[in-house]
């Protein structure tokens, strides 16, 4: 008897606790871009998420509760961690829809619209320009050290929301307003050269079709707006990058859990 009430402590003590951390980093991770598709084997991620609660139990054991006497409290415990982990993590996943958008708008644009593939990110096909943009963005993720950053981001996120208290729900819905108005607003700038360029030939064909109307107008045209549309794509595709980086690092997480 004295075993079995001191294994009960012991997992009161400790078990429940790495719970708490691993519905917590788990749901981060479970939406953070870059290690969260559906490429990555899903053994591979659960190894990414016990991996990264061995390393933060030791550090963020004294923030972390023991295991509650009734049901109802620490289901509510359990799933609070999940939730808080999913707002820690969805900051960039709506940043990389930015891209979605703007590779949307980019293949509308340059006649892109047939040339549609698998996306590994996403498990759908999805157009060209797109798959382009977002796989850059996973890799421009895993090279800025963004994910580290996501730990980060969970270990101070412990001094805003302690295990059993949740975001209010009036703050949530403000910064998830927030931040689709800024992925909406990135997105249109990341695609204005191509929108642009687009816009200025399919102007020009028009002014050519009324000038010769014997001239084939859609079979020039199509050939001429994929060319300009990849040139003009090429030449901004570093600055694209690097405007999406700096926007996504000050809008890693739904919330600024640092200050």
């Amino acid at each position: 008897m004295d075993n079995m009430t001191l294994a009960q402590a012991l997992s009161g003590m400790l078990v429940f606790p790495a719970f708490l951390l691993l519905a917590r980093v788990g749901g981060a991770i479970m939406v953070f871009p870059a290690v969260s598709d559906p490429s990555i084997n899903m053994r591979v991620r659960m190894a990414i998420v016990a991996a990264v609660t061995m390393i933060l139990y030791p550090l963020l054991r004294p923030t972390l509760p023991a295991m509650p006497d009734g049901l109802g409290q620490m289901s509510f415990m359990l799933l609070g961690e999940v939730y808080v982990g999913i707002l820690l993590g969805l900051g960039a996943r709506l940043m990389m829809a930015a891209l979605s958008y703007t590779g949307e708008m980019i293949a509308f644009m340059a006649g892109f619209q047939g040339a549609s593939l698998f996306d590994p990110t996403s498990g759908a096909n999805t157009a060209a320009p797109t798959i382009l943009l977002t796989l850059m963005a996973s890799l421009l993720i895993l090279v800025l050290n963004l994910h580290h950053q996501l730990i980060m981001a969970v270990v101070e996120s412990y001094r805003a929301f302690p295990p059993g208290q949740l975001p209010a729900i009036g703050d949530v819905n403000e910064a998830f307003i927030q931040i689709m108005a800024e992925l909406t607003k990135l997105g249109v700038q990341l695609a204005a050269p191509v929108v642009v360029a687009g816009l200025l030939s399919n102007a020009l064909f028009g002014v050519m079709n009324r000038l010769i109307p014997q001239l084939q107008i859609f079979f020039v045209s199509v050939p001429v707006s994929i060319s300009l549309g990849i040139m003009v794509l090429v030449a901004g595709l570093g600055t694209m990058m690097q405007l999406w980086a700096h926007a996504t690092e000050a809008r890693l997480t739904l919330f600024n859990v640092t200050g």
